[in-house]
């Protein structure tokens, strides 16, 4: 395994959080990431490396950043965090490059998370069938996907929550999102908490301002009281 913790003194992080809401816990351990560098394949494995475990929080990309703080959510200290984490990165908390959830929808079968895009957007959900096979060495999987088109993100915003973890829909072959984050809420204020290829850090950016160029967007909410993934 490989562990770089950087800034984030886990189990003291976990103790100030651990009374909180789900959502509440996703906006305060999210918050400890901001400025923290975006870092490109940061996960070592492929079809032909063998996989290993890394924990890097001193660099995270979109994906790794929101694991790192699922996992943390479903805490109770850094012992728990590695387990946790095993199980939101990896199906079966099996570490193998096979096994990773290499596609934003795998969350799907996660136990802490709920896809609410259709519950959310109902009749203004759009569907596409998908086969995601990007990735060498994977075996392609069809899927069928709901996403809320941008264009209507404004008439379901107050149906958001913070915490919501959202994913970028992309008609593009092979994919089912661009991009990740963590939506946060403050009154009227929409705030996307991701971390930024372009700025180059963990950032927040105003949600609809973001959204505007993308095709839509993927909803998933936490569940309260889950103790493990």
């Amino acid at each position: 395994m490989l562990f770089k913790t950087g800034k984030i003194e886990i189990n003291e992080m976990l103790n100030i959080v651990k009374v909180l809401s789900a959502e509440l816990k996703i906006a305060k351990i999210s918050k400890y990431f901001i400025g923290i560098p975006y870092t490109k394949n940061s996960l070592i494995g492929s079809a032909t490396k063998q996989e290993q475990f890394v924990i890097d929080l001193e660099g995270v990309d979109c994906m790794t950043f929101i694991e790192y703080v699922e996992a943390l959510r479903l805490s109770e200290d850094l012992n728990s965090f590695i387990e946790n984490l095993r199980y939101v990165r990896y199906f079966d908390g099996v570490v193998d490059f096979k096994k990773r959830r290499h596609f934003f929808t795998d969350w799907q079968d996660l136990k802490s998370v709920k896809n609410v895009t259709l519950e959310i957007a109902e009749q203004m959900v759009l569907t596409a069938i998908k086969n995601l096979n990007f990735i060498n060495g994977i075996e392609p999987k069809q899927r069928i996907i709901n996403y809320i088109p941008s264009e209507t993100i404004e008439k379901i915003l107050f149906k958001l929550k913070s915490g919501d973890y959202c994913g970028f829909y992309t008609s593009k072959e092979g994919l089912d999102v661009t991009h990740v984050g963590i939506i946060l809420v403050n009154e009227n204020n929409f705030k996307l908490r991701h971390a930024s290829s372009l700025k180059g850090y963990v950032i927040d950016e105003d949600f609809l301002t973001y959204s505007k160029n993308r095709e839509g967007i993927i909803i998933f909410r936490a569940i309260q009281n889950v103790t493990s993934s």
